[in-house]
């Protein structure tokens, strides 16, 4: 078992309906992915592009979830209202993993932008279906839900922490601990909507010292997709 954390998934970032205005990354970014035991570690919740842009606060109403579970269970991040970095951990042995479900909310985009997103994320579907309805001309109102994780580690690699499901509307679930693996290995997610795997969702995979070399992969019947770890570093998958 390989145990020397080069290759560190950063963030596991999802959307459920996610507008072109808001057509954004949101991750959860601790300032440490590999800390010492009982390390105090600053976690912060981002948007933007590339590894780039705002931190948001700690606001209880904005979020439906925001936990960590390790070996020993699942307890929620406790924090002050408006707190920027938005809460403080103290690190346990083995592995963390951090999650965060927002409540829904609500935009209205013009059609270009918004049809220019869909084909930009892979959800073409959508775009079809207003074609179908005569709506593909027309504003597009849209829920979304932002769902993430990150995933943390603390001495060796002897957890099954990385696979927990967290019960989000959509989720990526790695089949093996991204800590365990080198420079070059691949790497499997499967993909969840509702608790069941989803077929021929598009998966983007970018490292943060190349964002703009982006893998692009699409689920299969069994919900899952492969990732090649191509070189060390922190890791966006969305």
């Amino acid at each position: 078992m390989k145990n020397n954390h080069k290759n560190q998934i950063a963030a596991l970032t999802l959307y459920f309906i996610l507008a072109p205005a808001l057509a954004h990354d949101f991750w959860i970014e601790p300032d440490v992915f590999t800390p010492a035991g009982e390390q105090v570690i600053s976690v912060s919740l981002r948007e933007g592009v590339g590894f780039k842009g705002n931190t948001l606060p700690y606001i209880k109403t904005w979020f439906e979830d925001f936990s960590i579970t390790d070996s020993s269970g699942r307890d929620n991040v406790k924090s002050i209202q408006g707190n920027d970095p938005a809460a403080e951990i103290v690190a346990s042995s083995g592995a963390q993993l951090l999650g965060y479900q927002s409540q829904p909310s609500f935009v209205a985009l013009e059609a270009t932008k918004f049809n220019k997103y869909l084909e930009d994320e892979g959800i073409e579907f959508i775009r079809t279906e207003r074609e179908r309805r005569g709506e593909s001309q027309s504003p597009a109102p849209e829920y979304f839900v932002r769902c993430a994780k990150a995933l943390l580690q603390t001495g060796p690699v002897n957890d099954d922490v990385y696979k927990s499901k967290l019960g989000y509307t959509l989720e990526l679930i790695p089949q093996s601990n991204p800590y365990a693996h080198n420079e070059n290995d691949e790497l499997v997610f499967q993909l969840i909507y509702e608790d069941a795997p989803i077929k021929d969702r598009l998966v983007q995979a970018f490292n943060k010292s190349a964002p703009d070399v982006i893998q692009k992969v699409r689920t299969d019947s069994n919900g899952m997709a492969t990732v090649k770890i191509d070189r060390a570093g922190i890791w966006l998958v969305k």
